[in-house]
């Protein structure tokens, strides 16, 4: 059985539980299952990192899936809810939802009432509490609402006295529940008996918190939160909470789709009660979970888990920043690859190497990409494969497989964590690791993936700058009109090509090419005619040039050629291919005009760079002989087309 995950924050507690307690059934099953999962875990208006976050969960084909389980109220982002839950009914493959009901799905909810009311219950009756602010969560949060809801009626059963100022508000984060207590501190002259915070998060915030203003807990005011998170139970004191139930939940999600697969009858409990928890944050229960030595013992691992995992963090985000390459990313993100040393891990990026390069050219030539860059390409390719302790890489596979055929064959009872590879909106493709569980048990493989995600920027920026200095230098160096060098060209690379015939000891040539009867086309005809000739020209030199020779447009309607290793009569016969190929053009091509050209040159055995100047003006005067010639002839190409004439006279022994 396969089944796909879909959840936002996979690294916050209780989405750890909630993976677990699938991971706890599907695994013993032999089962495969794919989390896909987002970090956009903010409940402020969306930016563009996490709308890249989000795209992952456009990646998922769910008919190749035997089911699905999702957590919606952990993606906070409707329009991406909306395009989930109409792709899993497209599908028609069997769901089941946490949380939150909506059609085409089974519906698993974790009650949030009768955890806050027994809360609240006993901070009244067994601590005789008065007085009680409360923290929520995010007002567009289901579970905050529902415990909102429950404080509210629970104060109103108790017949305790309350007002909405008492009612402060937070986004779960630990900051958030520290902002919430300075409210308090600032805008009521006594203090509550207790507060109550929405989550842990937030309830370890207003701890910390009062305790900077020597306001002890619970001496002074009781505070208790709820989830039961790792850090309720090394808190010191410890909080008193809500052990909310994801693992339990979670659990029965994965033995329900196991049973729809089956085609067998669901009947199932489908709530989860919350159990509390009394701890020390509200007076009760001063002993601790952990003894002294067990909590030193764990800060200790805990310390050196960090340090190792910062370090990797710090050292990797160095070394991607100076990265020029793709080739170069590929080499550097292996190194760290392997010291992380998953069971697998592979970089899926969109196309193919061809695809990049061909999309930074277009760009750096002014055009549209080619391709939304927003969005996953159907096609994906992996440069950079870690399996066993082995690189490797795959060739193209399609998108909706996530992974190769040949990744995914006989494998049983395994977990891929599949994560996005973005850089704000634009989407370079996904990450896969198999089996690893700091993946979904810590922050840090996600600050990884994070480093990942701008090395790959970094490296696309350098080489579109690449791309784009080398249009502007092919620019600076190519003639608009013909598409060969210019001057600038000639005088980048004409010393290179006599460095080259001094190296290889052969002789340089220098070819001077004028075209006939420009002057009399463009007068005629227009300048756009003129123009016409001028590329002909220069495409029929183009096409006779060996690799390795320099073509340039020199002037208006001049070009030089710029050989090496030519001897006299090979020189001459060159020449004549050239006057061969524009007679074959006048038979090809029936135009107004007649082209042809008169062509010098000047041919030296042991030519240096410091020669070019020299040798272009001994060629131009021969070419100047040769045209002075044809006209005594009346051979120069003109504006009539009265037969075809014979290829241009040849310079004679024009060597030094």
């Amino acid at each position: 059985m396969e089944i796909a995950v879909l959840l936002g924050g996979a690294g916050f507690d209780s989405q750890k539980r909630t993976i677990n307690g699938i991971l706890e059934s599907a695994i013993q099953d032999e089962g495969n299952v794919y989390i896909f999962a987002g970090e956009g875990w903010s409940y402020r208006e969306r930016s563009s990192y996490e709308e890249g976050e989000y795209n992952i969960y456009r990646l998922v084909d769910f008919s190749k899936y035997d089911g699905v389980i999702v957590n919606l109220d952990t993606i906070h982002d409707e329009k991406v809810v909306e395009e989930i839950m109409c792709g899993i009914r497209e599908a028609d493959v069997p769901c089941v939802s946490l949380n939150i009901e909506w059609e085409g799905a089974i519906c698993i909810k974790m009650e949030n009432h009768k955890g806050i009311a027994a809360l609240l219950e006993h901070l009244i009756n067994v601590h005789q509490v008065k007085t009680v602010s409360y923290v929520s969560g995010p007002c567009d949060n289901q579970d905050a609402k529902e415990r909102l809801d429950a404080f509210r009626k629970t104060m109103d059963r108790c017949r305790l006295l309350w007002g909405e100022e008492d009612i402060l508000y937070g986004d779960y984060t630990y900051e958030s529940g520290m902002a919430a207590a300075g409210e308090l501190l600032r805008h009521h002259e006594k203090l509550p008996d207790a507060v109550m915070a929405a989550n842990d998060e937030m309830a370890i915030g207003i701890i910390l918190s009062l305790r900077e203003h020597g306001i002890r807990v619970p001496e002074d005011v009781m505070v208790t939160g709820y989830d039961d998170s790792t850090t309720a139970m090394v808190n010191y004191p410890r909080l008193t909470t809500v052990k909310r139930g994801e693992s339990i939940a979670a659990g029965k999600a994965y033995q329900i789709l196991k049973k729809m697969a089956e085609g067998k009858t669901v009947q199932s409990d489908r709530i989860v009660e919350g159990i509390p928890i009394f701890g020390a944050s509200c007076g009760c229960n001063r002993t601790h979970d952990y003894t002294h030595a067990m909590l030193q013992e764990k800060y200790v691992r805990k310390v050196v888990e960090t340090d190792s995992y910062l370090k990797l963090i710090k050292n990797s985000a160095a070394e991607f920043t100076g990265l020029e390459t793709f080739e170069d990313f590929v080499r550097v993100a292996k190194d760290y690859i392997r010291q992380i040393d998953p069971e697998a891990f592979y970089l899926c990026m969109c196309g193919s190497i061809d695809d990049y390069y061909d999309e930074l050219e277009r760009m750096a030539e002014g055009q549209e990409r080619g391709r939304n860059a927003f969005v996953y390409r159907e096609d994906i390719w992996i440069p950079l494969a870690y399996e066993s302790g082995e690189f490797r890489s795959y060739e193209k596979f399609p998108k909706n497989e996530v992974l190769p055929a040949e990744c995914k064959k006989g494998v049983k009872g395994s977990f891929y964590v599949v994560m996005p590879l973005h850089y704000q909106k634009y989407c370079f493709g996904y990450c896969v690791v198999k089996n690893y569980r700091p993946a979904i048990e810590d922050r840090f493989f996600q600050q990884f993936v994070l480093n990942l995600n701008n090395a790959l920027e970094t490296v696309r920026r350098q080489d579109t700058m690449r791309s784009m200095l080398g249009r502007l230098n092919r620019m600076w160096v190519l003639d608009e009109l013909t598409g060969v060098h210019n001057r600038a060209g000639l005088r980048k690379f004409g010393p290179r090509v006599l460095e080259e015939a001094c190296r290889k000891e052969v002789s340089a040539a220098a070819i001077f090419v004028d075209v006939d009867g420009l002057k009399s086309v463009n007068d005629k005809y227009g300048h756009e005619e003129g123009d016409a000739l001028i590329r002909a020209i220069a495409g029929i030199l183009e096409q006779t040039r060996r690799h390795g020779q320099l073509l340039v447009r020199y002037g208006g309607d001049e070009f030089v050629m710029l050989v090496i290793g030519y001897h006299e009569q090979e020189i001459q016969d060159y020449i004549a291919s050239i006057h061969a190929s524009i007679k074959k053009y006048n038979q090809i091509y029936h135009r107004s005009w007649l082209l042809d050209a008169s062509i010098g040159y000047y041919l030296k055995q042991k030519a240096e760079p410091d020669d070019l100047n020299r040798m272009i003006e001994l060629a131009d005067q021969d070419m100047y002989r040769v045209k002075r010639g044809k006209k005594k002839s009346g051979g120069e190409a003109g504006l009539h087309r009265q037969g075809i004439s014979a290829p241009g006279e040849v310079g004679v022994h024009r060597q030094e």
